[in-house]
Protein backbone atom coordinates (compact mmCIF):
# COMPACT_ATOMS: atom_id res chain seq x y z
CA UNK A 1 0.00 0.00 0.00
CA UNK A 2 1.18 3.39 -1.42
CA UNK A 3 2.04 5.87 1.39
CA UNK A 4 -0.60 8.31 0.36
CA UNK A 5 -3.12 5.84 0.06
CA UNK A 6 -2.51 4.85 4.02
CA UNK A 7 -2.92 8.37 5.27
CA UNK A 8 -5.96 8.76 3.29
CA UNK A 9 -7.76 5.87 5.21
CA UNK A 10 -5.97 6.61 8.25
CA UNK A 11 -7.19 10.44 8.48
CA UNK A 12 -10.73 8.86 7.19
CA UNK A 13 -10.69 6.97 10.28
CA UNK A 14 -9.64 9.93 12.31
CA UNK A 15 -12.78 11.08 11.46
CA UNK A 16 -15.41 7.97 11.66
CA UNK A 17 -14.25 6.00 15.18
CA UNK A 18 -14.97 9.21 17.02
CA UNK A 19 -18.16 10.27 15.19
CA UNK A 20 -18.99 6.05 15.63
CA UNK A 21 -17.67 5.97 19.12
CA UNK A 22 -20.34 9.26 20.32
CA UNK A 23 -23.15 7.86 18.06
CA UNK A 24 -23.33 4.74 20.17
CA UNK A 25 -22.58 6.79 23.15
CA UNK A 26 -25.52 8.68 22.31
CA UNK A 27 -27.79 5.55 21.37
CA UNK A 28 -27.31 4.21 24.73
CA UNK A 29 -28.43 7.53 26.52
CA UNK A 30 -31.10 7.57 24.47
CA UNK A 31 -32.05 4.05 25.11
CA UNK A 32 -31.68 4.20 28.95
CA UNK A 33 -32.37 8.04 29.60
CA UNK A 34 -35.56 8.51 27.85
CA UNK A 35 -35.98 11.65 29.36
CA UNK A 36 -32.49 13.45 28.52
CA UNK A 37 -32.22 14.71 25.03
CA UNK A 38 -29.58 17.42 23.91
CA UNK A 39 -27.85 18.42 20.77
CA UNK A 40 -24.63 19.52 22.39
CA UNK A 41 -23.34 21.24 19.59
CA UNK A 42 -26.36 24.26 19.94
CA UNK A 43 -27.74 23.80 23.50
CA UNK A 44 -24.43 22.43 25.57
CA UNK A 45 -26.44 20.60 28.03
CA UNK A 46 -23.90 17.89 28.27
CA UNK A 47 -19.96 18.06 27.77
CA UNK A 48 -17.78 15.53 25.90
CA UNK A 49 -16.97 14.21 28.98
CA UNK A 50 -20.01 13.88 31.04
CA UNK A 51 -20.89 11.59 27.57
CA UNK A 52 -18.18 9.40 28.21
CA UNK A 53 -17.66 9.05 31.71
CA UNK A 54 -21.36 7.78 32.46
CA UNK A 55 -21.48 4.44 34.05
CA UNK A 56 -23.17 2.25 30.56
CA UNK A 57 -20.70 5.23 28.42
CA UNK A 58 -17.09 4.91 30.12
CA UNK A 59 -15.55 1.21 28.44
CA UNK A 60 -17.25 2.17 25.28
CA UNK A 61 -16.08 5.97 25.17
CA UNK A 62 -12.82 4.56 26.46
CA UNK A 63 -12.16 1.85 23.93
CA UNK A 64 -13.26 4.36 21.12
CA UNK A 65 -10.46 6.57 21.81
CA UNK A 66 -8.11 4.73 22.73
CA UNK A 67 -8.08 3.13 18.82
CA UNK A 68 -8.45 6.87 17.84
CA UNK A 69 -5.08 7.38 19.74
CA UNK A 70 -3.24 4.26 17.85
CA UNK A 71 -4.47 5.53 14.72
CA UNK A 72 -3.48 9.33 15.53
CA UNK A 73 -0.03 7.79 16.21
CA UNK A 74 0.06 6.12 13.09
CA UNK A 75 -0.97 9.31 11.14
CA UNK A 76 1.53 11.43 12.36
CA UNK A 77 4.49 8.56 12.02
CA UNK A 78 2.97 8.14 8.11
CA UNK A 79 2.75 12.46 7.52
CA UNK A 80 6.13 12.83 9.00
CA UNK A 81 7.31 10.52 6.38
CA UNK A 82 5.35 11.50 3.10
CA UNK A 83 6.96 15.28 4.01
CA UNK A 84 10.45 13.72 4.54
CA UNK A 85 10.30 12.28 1.27
CA UNK A 86 9.19 15.22 -0.01
CA UNK A 87 12.72 16.73 1.65
CA UNK A 88 10.90 18.99 4.28
CA UNK A 89 12.19 18.16 7.67
CA UNK A 90 9.40 18.16 10.11
CA UNK A 91 8.79 17.47 13.77
CA UNK A 92 5.64 15.83 13.27
CA UNK A 93 6.39 12.25 15.06
CA UNK A 94 7.03 14.43 18.37
CA UNK A 95 3.90 16.69 17.67
CA UNK A 96 1.74 13.23 17.05
CA UNK A 97 3.37 11.57 20.64
CA UNK A 98 2.86 14.97 22.44
CA UNK A 99 -0.87 15.39 21.60
CA UNK A 100 -1.83 11.60 22.56
CA UNK A 101 0.06 11.63 25.41
CA UNK A 102 -2.20 14.43 26.60
CA UNK A 103 -5.34 12.73 25.31
CA UNK A 104 -4.23 9.43 26.99
CA UNK A 105 -4.07 11.41 30.55
CA UNK A 106 -7.46 12.42 29.65
CA UNK A 107 -9.08 9.04 29.68
CA UNK A 108 -6.85 7.70 32.23
CA UNK A 109 -8.30 10.19 34.23
CA UNK A 110 -12.19 9.81 32.43
CA UNK A 111 -14.54 8.65 35.30
CA UNK A 112 -12.32 8.75 38.04
CA UNK A 113 -13.49 10.60 41.36
CA UNK A 114 -11.32 12.97 43.11
CA UNK A 115 -9.56 16.57 42.91
CA UNK A 116 -6.48 15.12 41.29
CA UNK A 117 -8.04 13.33 38.50
CA UNK A 118 -10.23 16.55 38.01
CA UNK A 119 -7.28 18.16 37.59
CA UNK A 120 -5.78 16.31 35.36
CA UNK A 121 -9.26 16.10 32.93
CA UNK A 122 -8.78 19.79 32.64
CA UNK A 123 -4.61 20.21 32.72
CA UNK A 124 -4.74 17.25 29.84
CA UNK A 125 -7.32 18.71 28.17
CA UNK A 126 -6.47 21.84 27.91
CA UNK A 127 -2.56 21.00 26.11
CA UNK A 128 -4.28 18.70 24.11
CA UNK A 129 -6.50 21.28 22.59
CA UNK A 130 -3.77 23.45 22.01
CA UNK A 131 -1.52 20.42 20.73
CA UNK A 132 -4.06 19.71 18.11
CA UNK A 133 -4.42 23.24 16.92
CA UNK A 134 -0.64 23.56 16.27
CA UNK A 135 -0.67 20.73 14.72
CA UNK A 136 -3.29 21.11 11.73
CA UNK A 137 -1.45 24.92 11.64
CA UNK A 138 1.53 23.27 11.25
CA UNK A 139 0.30 20.40 8.53
CA UNK A 140 -1.13 23.90 6.81
CA UNK A 141 2.19 25.59 6.69
CA UNK A 142 4.33 22.46 5.38
CA UNK A 143 1.46 21.86 2.65
CA UNK A 144 1.08 25.14 1.14
CA UNK A 145 5.47 25.31 1.47
CA UNK A 146 5.20 21.98 -0.82
CA UNK A 147 2.78 23.72 -3.19
CA UNK A 148 4.94 27.13 -3.45
CA UNK A 149 7.33 24.77 -4.47
CA UNK A 150 5.90 22.95 -7.14
CA UNK A 151 6.75 19.79 -4.87
CA UNK A 152 3.59 18.81 -4.73
CA UNK A 153 0.24 19.01 -7.37
CA UNK A 154 -2.47 20.72 -4.45
CA UNK A 155 -5.85 21.24 -5.84
CA UNK A 156 -5.89 25.02 -3.70
CA UNK A 157 -9.34 24.36 -2.26
CA UNK A 158 -7.96 22.18 0.12
CA UNK A 159 -6.14 25.10 1.50
CA UNK A 160 -9.09 27.15 1.45
CA UNK A 161 -11.05 24.13 3.45
CA UNK A 162 -8.60 24.19 5.96
CA UNK A 163 -8.06 27.65 6.32
CA UNK A 164 -12.08 28.18 6.64
CA UNK A 165 -11.26 25.36 10.08
CA UNK A 166 -9.17 26.98 11.10
CA UNK A 167 -10.52 30.05 10.89
CA UNK A 168 -13.95 28.51 12.73
CA UNK A 169 -11.03 26.89 15.56
CA UNK A 170 -9.20 30.20 16.56
CA UNK A 171 -12.57 31.61 17.01
CA UNK A 172 -14.35 29.11 19.49
CA UNK A 173 -10.45 29.22 21.02
CA UNK A 174 -10.81 33.73 21.43
CA UNK A 175 -14.32 32.79 23.31
CA UNK A 176 -13.72 29.85 25.23
CA UNK A 177 -9.85 31.16 26.65
CA UNK A 178 -11.28 32.23 30.11
CA UNK A 179 -12.91 28.44 31.18
CA UNK A 180 -8.70 27.88 31.49
CA UNK A 181 -8.76 30.05 34.81
CA UNK A 182 -10.18 27.71 37.31
CA UNK A 183 -11.39 30.64 39.21
CA UNK A 184 -13.55 32.45 36.28
CA UNK A 185 -17.08 31.50 36.18
CA UNK A 186 -17.66 30.47 32.77
CA UNK A 187 -21.21 29.87 31.61
CA UNK A 188 -21.15 26.23 32.08
CA UNK A 189 -23.41 25.48 28.92
CA UNK A 190 -21.36 28.33 26.35
CA UNK A 191 -18.19 26.02 27.32
CA UNK A 192 -19.64 22.89 26.59
CA UNK A 193 -20.71 24.18 23.15
CA UNK A 194 -17.71 25.86 22.54
CA UNK A 195 -16.10 22.18 23.59
CA UNK A 196 -18.53 20.18 21.22
CA UNK A 197 -18.13 22.14 17.90
CA UNK A 198 -14.29 22.54 18.90
CA UNK A 199 -13.71 19.06 18.83
CA UNK A 200 -16.35 18.53 15.44
CA UNK A 201 -13.85 20.84 13.83
CA UNK A 202 -10.90 19.38 14.72
CA UNK A 203 -12.41 15.92 13.57
CA UNK A 204 -13.64 17.32 10.39
CA UNK A 205 -10.37 18.89 9.20
CA UNK A 206 -9.51 15.59 8.28
CA UNK A 207 -11.67 14.98 5.98
CA UNK A 208 -10.21 17.04 3.26
CA UNK A 209 -6.86 15.74 4.38
CA UNK A 210 -7.95 11.85 3.56
CA UNK A 211 -9.30 12.64 0.08
CA UNK A 212 -6.57 14.92 -0.93
CA UNK A 213 -4.40 11.90 0.10
CA UNK A 214 -6.19 9.47 -2.06
CA UNK A 215 -6.85 12.53 -5.00
CA UNK A 216 -2.43 11.99 -4.48
CA UNK A 217 -2.41 8.55 -4.58
CA UNK A 218 -4.71 8.45 -8.12
CA UNK A 219 -2.53 10.71 -9.71
CA UNK A 220 0.30 8.96 -8.71
CA UNK A 221 -0.69 5.77 -10.11
CA UNK A 222 -1.27 7.33 -13.04
CA UNK A 223 1.72 8.54 -13.50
Amino acid sequence: MSNNKYISILSFFLFAIPVVTLFICFQIIAKYYPDFFTIPFIDGKASVSQIGRGEKNIKIFKSGFSLYMLISVLFYFKISSFFFLNKVENKFKLCGLLANFFLLIYIFALGREGTVFEILRRLAIIFYIVNIYINHVYLIKILKLLRSEKKLQLNIIYLIIFYIIITFMTILIIIGSPWVNPLFKYPNELKNIIEWNYFLLTIIFYIPVSSMFYQLNKEKIKI
